[in-house]
């Protein structure tokens, strides 16, 4: 009976996705990438090969899977499927070289799930974060097939720790093995009796120290800069440029800016333009040589890890939506990071450690964020210790491997 509603819920989801898919592009994307997915399966991958398969949910995700995935690439007799749900994902996915296969997930229907399972055999599937399907867990285990979650974090509030939630608790006793990102989670897990937990950490914290070790300069960003104090605006929402937009247009100084669109559709960055007319110029657009203007858009993705590092203070986008981007890429390089406030922030186990070590300043409006930018560019000490901050919390990926080892 329950395999019945969770079938039903699972409709009205894609129901819900295809209505929106008029009005929305990442949805529609969504959609179309789900037609190819059973053809690209039968035209790339033999039903007899070694396969690992990770799925993330977003980019987000991605870039807490690429530790792993860099793992399982040394293991030369399995190839790499990496299956994904947003749009968000699929770029970066086909970008990366260590991946051998990459598709939409379908959607979480027993029909769908039995013609995944007919086509392909993993040997593992690794879940990151978050994408808890009860049909492809359930099927996996039915199939002997281990399933890991790596890097995921409960809170009580979460449906699981609920009496309505009993049959994704359910799906959660068919998971092998947890790899949790800190002690409350394991706690929580175990007051369900789920006990094959272990705490290792964040993977996100062993990403950004890569970058970090393995930047490449970008000279096109250090001519636009050219010594001058910079702040970098990193994957904004609207939300945040209407909060921002005043007093960066009141800085007088010769401050440049760097803004990096979590959209990079040609309408938002046609809003960021209209938002500071005159004053902008595309990264598509820059020459080599310097330019007046003030304010850098970034129209592409996959640079703005590496950008922080111009910078001399970075304000993170998504705050104010209760929906905060990576933080840690920017603290890496030991400057102090800026967001909006808002409590589901705290969700993220790093904010309230980036925040008592004086690394993390949330704001609430735009004179905020004026008085704690000028702060920080007049006393270079404010918001130091980001980077040691994050090598004393990596290495989930070494206890990952050790782990990993037992399933292959």
């Amino acid at each position: 009976m329950i395999s019945i509603f969770y079938d039903l819920f699972i409709r009205i989801l894609n129901l819900l996705l295809f209505i929106s898919s008029f009005i929305n592009k990442k949805n529609k994307k969504i959609l179309d990438g789900r037609k190819n997915t059973l053809k690209y399966i039968k035209k790339y991958i033999r039903s007899d090969e070694k396969l690992i398969w990770v799925h993330v949910s977003s980019v987000g995700e991605f870039e807490q899977a690429k530790p792993i995935i860099d793992l399982i690439h040394k293991i030369k007799s399995h190839k790499i499927l990496v299956t994904y749900f947003s749009s968000s994902a699929e770029n970066e996915v086909k970008k990366y070289k260590k991946i051998n296969y990459n598709f939409y997930l379908l959607s979480d229907k027993r029909s769908n799930t039995k013609k995944l399972f007919k086509l392909l055999k993993p040997t593992l599937i690794i879940i990151i974060k978050y994408e808890f399907w009860i049909n492809l867990i359930n099927t996996a285990k039915n199939k002997s097939i281990p399933v890991i979650s790596v890097s995921s974090v409960f809170r009580p509030r979460q449906i699981y720790f609920y009496n309505i939630g009993f049959f994704l608790r359910n799906a959660l006793q068919n998971i092998n093995l947890f790899l949790v990102q800190d002690e409350k989670s394991k706690i929580l897990l175990n007051k369900i009796n789920i006990n094959n937990v272990k705490v290792i950490g964040d993977t996100r914290f062993d990403r950004v120290l890569d970058i970090y070790n393995n930047f490449k300069k970008i000279n096109s960003i250090e001519n636009f800069i050219n010594n001058k104090n910079t702040v970098v605006i990193g994957s904004s929402w609207r939300s945040d440029i209407k909060i921002l937009k005043k007093e960066i247009g009141r800085d007088l100084t010769d401050t440049k800016y760097i803004i990096a669109p979590h959209n990079i559709e040609s309408n938002e960055i046609e809003f960021l333009e209209n938002n500071f007319i005159n004053d902008t110029i595309r990264f598509s657009e820059l020459p080599q040589k310097n330019v007046r203007k003030r304010i850098l858009i970034i129209d592409n993705l996959g640079m703005l890890s590496s950008i922080y590092r111009y910078c001399k203070l970075a304000y993170i986008g998504g705050g104010f939506r209760g929906a905060l981007h990576n933080t840690l890429e920017a603290a890496v390089w030991d400057i102090p990071v800026i967001y909006g406030f808002n409590k589901n922030n705290k969700k993220f186990i790093e904010i309230q450690k980036l925040e008592n070590s004086n690394i993390g300043f949330p704001i609430r409006n735009g004179n905020e964020f004026k008085l704690i930018k000028n702060r920080i560019l007049k006393n270079r000490d404010v918001g130091k210790g980001g980077n040691s901050f994050i090598l004393k919390n990596s290495g989930a990926t070494e206890k990952i491997n050790k782990l990993l080892s037992k399933y292959l």
